[in-house]
């Protein structure tokens, strides 16, 4: 926590203050004196009263009823003194206190307006170093770190050191973080571990600088720093964080075992009902990674009995139709679990995620019947010993990109039902990142050179789409305006590639089934994240609707799910070439023709 308001110390200063007052002025400027110090005394007790709530609260948690009431006494108060008393010896004390509070209050502009005007109306105050570390403190939650460490590097190279040296260092590293600056960041926080020993902010300079870590993408430092988090000084408020952030890193690094004895010993220790939800529900993904998906299941269905009309219930629930929608493909069962999510914590994060989950379903199954009805018309229809074979440009695509076995979409039919009420709101806070789609990124044009494809995130949360009209019948609806979908930002390095370009515009009239198979090779893709399937309906365009616009764009994609999911530079290649060869003319060619030039850049390095 920082240090912002007085402590005893202080208080003892203010004494002394006062006890000079009272030896040097008359006794009616005693008097006098006597009121405006106490109507400051009394703003900074609420202050220190506001401090421990605040620390009693969990790290990152909003002020609550009694805090903000604590504050709003403290700035009423201290409004008064600057007032009435503008010339007092108070006056600096009261203006500190009042930015520090405003800082507190979440009103940044205010804060740093009255800190800055403490530092024009008082540069000769003992106070001043306070004052410069909470005014870089506002700075650096308003976003401007460069000039937050500005007003950092005096104090934290203070000698002998001042008692906020260390608070000066440890955000210091908070803003060369935020700036990017991970290396100069990292040796801030060595620094101050190294400089202070003894002070009662290693755990949490600890707990920032394995955060930091994570940053660069070094994991196994970024665990190191996590376990020491508890045994460290004042590592007690922090240590259930950060064994939870430990059991996080360990599955990002594939120590799927020991993410789980970290859980196992978080589970035994934990009485707070919210925090062993998180708990287990971090569990839940573990056993997730291992593929016991069923132990999982069962995990989910214990918060959801244990906890129910709570927002981990319904994240249970969730996660549970995911499993179903994914790993079973139970579409119906998914969408019954979905429901059930909204049911429990309607106004949650996780009810829109469900609402959304059960439209791509929705949406989905249509595109599936156009493809049924189409392939039962063509079967029907079909002269007996006909060669069913693509035309011969797909071929070079067929033997590339698609998958073994072909994929038997009536498998996946279900009953169309009808979407979630759409009136959910509020955030959800159980503090675990479930598995969930992407967002809704409709209207959203990816031309050649466009956004980059290389990242598809498969933990984004989804966006919020109360008000979207849907079509009144999926099935019905017109399909060939093809949603178009972007994707999130590589870190690969690899250069951008146009995976799905915006297909509304598509001269009429575009072949139904061949739109069906197309959009459900992306909702397969960027909202189940599942590569096989959508790869699997790409190839399906190219091999049925060759002649089709969207077959180039379906050979992209499949280019780059090889290049960027799978890493089969070979493969992706070819697939490239071959788009080169059959549709020369394609919007497509020059995409392909980059993607080469990337391929061989990476083949040199």
């Amino acid at each position: 926590m920082l240090r912002a308001v007085m402590s005893e110390g202080d208080v003892g200063t203010v004494w002394k203050r006062c006890l000079t007052v009272v030896l040097l002025v008359t006794a009616l400027s005693f008097l006098a004196g006597c009121v405006y110090y106490n109507t400051f005394y009394h703003a900074q007790a609420a202050a220190r009263e506001a401090e421990l709530l605040r620390e009693s609260s969990a790290p990152g948690a909003p002020a609550g009823p009694a805090e903000r009431e604590l504050l709003e006494r403290v700035v009423e108060k201290c409004g008064r003194v600057l007032q009435l008393h503008p010339d007092s010896s108070w006056a600096d004390d009261a203006l500190l206190l009042l930015g520090t509070t405003h800082y507190y209050q979440g009103r940044y502009e205010s804060a740093e307006r009255r800190l800055t005007e403490f530092l024009s109306l008082h540069p000769d105050s003992e106070l001043l170093p306070e004052a410069e570390y909470m005014l870089a403190s506002v700075l650096l939650e308003s976003g401007n770190p460069v000039s937050a460490e500005t007003y950092l590097e005096r104090l934290a190279e203070a000698s002998p050191p001042h008692p906020l040296s260390d608070d000066a260092l440890v955000l210091i590293g908070r803003a060369r973080n935020a700036r990017k600056k991970y290396a100069e960041a990292t040796e801030a926080y060595e620094q101050a571990l190294e400089r202070f020993p003894r002070g009662d902010r290693r755990a949490e300079i600890l707990f920032l600088s394995a955060e930091n870590y994570e940053d660069i993408g070094d994991l196994d430092a970024a665990a190191q720093q996590y376990a020491r988090v508890p045994g460290e000084r004042g590592g007690r408020s922090l240590a259930f964080e950060a064994r939870m952030r430990l059991a996080e890193v360990d599955l990002m690094r594939g120590h799927f075992e020991e993410a789980l004895e970290v859980l196992a010993d978080l589970e035994r220790r934990t009485g707070n009902r919210d925090e062993l939800d998180r708990v287990l529900l971090l569990v839940g993904s573990a056993l997730e990674a291992t593929g016991a998906v069923d132990d999982a299941i069962a995990t989910y269905e214990g918060i959801a009995v244990s906890h129910k009309k709570s927002e981990a219930s319904a994240e249970a629930h969730y996660r549970i139709g995911l499993l179903q929608r994914d790993y079973y493909e139970l579409l119906e069962e998914a969408v019954a679990s979905f429901r059930k999510a909204k049911e429990e914590a309607p106004r949650s994060d996780v009810a829109k995620l469900a609402n959304d989950a059960v439209r791509d379903i929705d949406k989905l199954v249509g595109f599936l019947a156009i493809i049924a009805r189409i392939d039962e018309e063509s079967e029907e229809g079909r002269v007996e010993g006909e060669d069913e074979r693509a035309p011969e440009q797909g071929d070079t695509l067929e033997q590339v990109a698609a998958p073994a076995g072909a994929i038997d979409d009536t498998t996946l039919h279900v009953t169309l039902l009808p979407p979630l009420d759409q009136n959910a709101g509020g955030a959800d806070t159980t503090g675990i990142a479930p598995v969930v789609v992407a967002a809704d990124t409709t209207g959203i044009d990816l031309a050649p050179g466009g956004a980059d494809t290389t990242g598809i995130a498969p933990v984004a949360v989804a966006a919020d789409t109360t008000g979207i009209e849907e079509p009144e019948d999926e099935v019905a609806a017109d399909t060939t305006g093809i949603a178009p979908v972007a994707v999130a930002a590589d870190t690969t390095g690899i250069a951008p590639v146009a995976v799905a370009a915006d297909t509304t515009g598509i001269e009429e009239p575009e072949d139904e089934v061949a739109v069906a198979r197309f959009r459900a090779a992306e909702l397969y893709l960027f909202r189940f994240d599942d590569a096989e399937r959508a790869r699997a309906y790409y190839a399906s365009v190219i091999e049925h609707h060759p002649e089709s616009s969207l077959a180039p764009k379906a050979a992209l994609a499949i280019a780059w799910i090889l290049e960027t999911r799978w890493n089969d530079l070979e493969a992706a290649g070819a697939v490239y070439e071959s788009i080169l060869v059959d549709y020369p003319d394609s919007d497509f060619a020059a995409a392909a023709a980059e993607g080469l030039e990337r391929l061989v850049w990476a083949a040199s390095d």
